[in-house]
């Protein structure tokens, strides 16, 4: 494939046979210029793909030497792909995704293909004539490396009685590539978008030497050549044209040393960083004038290295603290990826604890202005989806002001002329939210009340490095309820709610805080019913049990960051959730129209408190879908409050109510409300 897309040559590399030099893992295609390595959960091992729009994720599950099979990512959905025996490796994806390429081991190693959302497995070692005029007797073993931009071309290798590189498609089936005149074996390692071109090596195992070479149909192999003096050399990837080809190359010294290959450059020394003898490219942006990979130094480790033109190869950590930006703890180890355009760069490195984290760097420039870790933007997208539970809670809050009001409405307060009552609440919850909310209630027949209400809305919410969203809008609602001092009670009710306003997203840019923001709006329903019995237990005292149900929903519209040095488009999301309540009410009326009361429940969200999966693309690179943080599944809640009839069928009602979470902060809603009967 192209190698135009972010690589992941240069993560794993395996001796195939001991007259070859080593193999680098295939590139991974991407739609968008370029492919992504995001580390696996909790395992070790570096390989994972993403396909080019970002939908779909496929990686290695083995942890240590436990035989696995590859687990296949779509839209949050986790699936196993299916394995001719009991272990398969990815080696590819294509752009969408419909199309995986790999290993998998049976009997023996095979290249295979996966199609259907991973479901179907094709075994690519199975067809039509391996060779022109040949057949598939004796090649044992075969290993998919590369595949093209629409899945329809896949390369790689076959050892049989030599190493040959194979060239499938679904019409002919695995095809030998045959050797360059005098060597005897041959690799592939890539193919362009087109899939018209492959890249990768012919060794020969008597000379114990190797050359890169490239293959077209009809033309066969055409060597590279070496280095002046060199007896190796091996082509790692092609832009996505194929008019540039890179790969090492070593000289008569026996450095090893970047090449850069055009049709009318021939092959041109790119050399290392200054003070080191070594140097390799994993991936080649899509004109080929950006190349990534790695060098050492004077001190002997592997850094991170760019090539550009005028700027020549350089530490990819020179480039960043020559850009103001500090990587801290952090080695930058191996670039391992380029976006078509060069801006984005991926790789990866040990960080201060020497556990290996998978960075992404921005350089629009001469110098490179951003550098981040697929685990601090993962992070960063989780925390938007704390803005979508403090909507729900605004809206639970709006009931619970509705819920709390109705408890309170009983025919039976004061002398009137009329069945109609207004109230107005103000509200407070630490979250912080703060609301105002004014509303009419009616008597109806058989001891019914009903009311309306509309509230303003302020919303904010805290995220991590000191993010935050800040939105305003109004939310109206109504309810039924019957609430008779003793007996069965009971109410349901419902609100809508609007907000708009702007959302500022943290993460660290090497070591240093930062922020993108950007504007957006949302709009979202929910609902409540609570049942009840009222007891007197004693004179002027009555208890109340009680469950209720509430549940909320908020669609937040997409969205894109105008500032910030990785600035990201996000989409649609929708956040709901489902809490229960269980708990009772004690009530002690001191006066005509005049009680105070305490309240206690167990809150249980019963959909685990899960937030909701945030999608986006980080501006000139990626998809990414974060799952969303969750919220406490259970808590208590404690409160109480008192109403006083203040003036004639008028009376204030204070109430607060904590909300009790093992192992984190108190939270509370304050209320202050005022009515008056007619």
């Amino acid at each position: 494939m192209t190698g135009a897309g972010l690589s992941t040559r240069g993560l794993w590399r395996a001796a195939l046979f001991a007259s070859t030099t080593l193999a680098a893992a295939p590139a991974v295609q991407a739609a968008d210029g370029f492919d992504v390595l995001f580390p696996p959960p909790g395992l070790t091992s570096p390989l994972i793909f993403i396909s080019g729009n970002g939908k779909v994720t496929v990686r290695d599950s083995r942890d240590g030497l436990q035989p696995s099979l590859p687990l296949l990512e779509t839209n949050g959905a986790l699936l196993t792909l299916p394995g001719l025996g009991n272990q398969a490796t990815p080696s590819a994806v294509n752009i969408d995704g419909s199309v995986i390429v790999g290993t998998a081991v049976a009997a023996s190693q095979h290249a295979v293909m996966w199609t259907a959302g991973g479901t179907v497995i094709t075994d690519l070692h199975s067809g039509a004539a391996f060779a022109p005029g040949g057949s598939l007797d004796g090649y044992t073993l075969s290993f998919g490396r590369g595949v093209s931009s629409d899945g329809s071309v896949a390369v790689g290798l076959a050892i049989g009685p030599v190493a040959q590189a194979f060239r499938w498609t679904q019409a002919t089936g695995m095809v030998g590539l045959g050797f360059l005149a005098g060597y005897d074996g041959s690799i592939a390692y890539g193919v362009s978008g087109d899939g018209q071109t492959v890249v990768g090596t012919v060794m020969s195992t008597a000379a114990l030497s190797s050359q890169a070479a490239y293959w077209t149909q009809g033309g066969g192999w055409v060597g590279l050549g070496t280095f002046a003096g060199g007896t190796q050399s091996t082509a790692n990837a092609i832009s996505r044209d194929g008019s540039t080809i890179v790969g090492f190359s070593n000289d008569s010294s026996v450095t090893r040393s970047v090449f850069r290959w055009t049709h009318s450059g021939g092959m041109e020394n790119l050399g290392s960083i200054a003070g080191g003898n070594y140097s390799t490219p994993n991936a080649v942006n899509a004109d080929g004038s950006v190349i990534v990979g790695e060098a050492n130094t004077t001190n002997g480790l592997n850094v991170a290295m760019r090539w550009t033109r005028t700027g020549g190869m350089q530490a990819l950590s020179s480039l960043l603290g020559a850009g103001g930006v500090r990587t801290g703890g952090m080695s930058l180890r191996a670039a391992t990826g380029v976006s078509d355009n060069g801006k984005i760069i991926v790789g990866y490195g040990p960080d201060a604890s020497n556990v290996n984290q998978y960075f992404i760097a921005r350089c629009e420039s001469a110098l490179c202005q951003g550098l981040v870790t697929a685990e601090d933007v993962m992070r960063s997208f989780a925390g938007q989806s704390a803005v979508g539970q403090t909507a729900n809670a605004a809206i639970g809050g709006t009931l619970g002001t509705m819920q709390e009001y109705a408890t309170q409405a009983m025919r039976s307060q004061g002398s009137r002329s009329t069945p109609y009552s207004v109230f107005g609440y103000g509200a407070y919850d630490s979250d912080p939210i703060a609301s105002g909310t004014l509303g009419l209630t009616a008597d109806l027949p058989f001891g019914l009340v009903a009311g309306f209400s509309a509230s303003a809305n302020y919303v904010k919410t805290d995220m991590i490095y000191n993010g935050n969203a800040k939105m305003s809008g109004g939310a109206v609602g109504a309810f039924v309820a019957r609430v008779p001092d003793i007996g069965f009670q009971w109410l349901v009710g419902g609100s809508l709610i609007n907000l708009k306003g702007d959302i500022t997203r943290g993460y660290l840019n090497g070591i240093t805080p930062t922020t993108s923001s950007g504007s957006t709006s949302g709009n979202g329903y929910g609902a409540t019913a609570r049942i009840g019995w009222g007891f007197a237990v004693m004179p002027q005292v009555t208890v109340t049990p009680f469950a209720s149900y509430t549940f909320a929903e908020t669609r937040f519209h997409s969205y894109s960051e105008t500032s910030g040095v990785f600035a990201a488009n996000f989409d649609d999301f929708i956040s709901t959730s489902h809490t229960s309540r269980v708990g009772g009410d004690a009530r002690y009326t001191f006066a005509p129209n005049g009680w105070v009361w305490g309240t206690f429940a167990w809150g249980h969200r019963l959909d685990g408190g899960k937030g909701a999966n945030i999608t986006g693309t980080l501006v000139d690179a990626f998809a990414l879908t974060a799952p969303g943080l969750s919220s406490a599944k259970d808590w208590a809640e404690v409160g109480g409050g008192v109403r006083l009839p203040v003036w004639n069928n008028g009376a204030v009602t204070a109430s607060v109510t904590a909300s009790l979470t093992p192992g984190q902060v108190v939270t509370y809603v304050s209320r202050l409300g005022v009515s008056q009967m007619f």
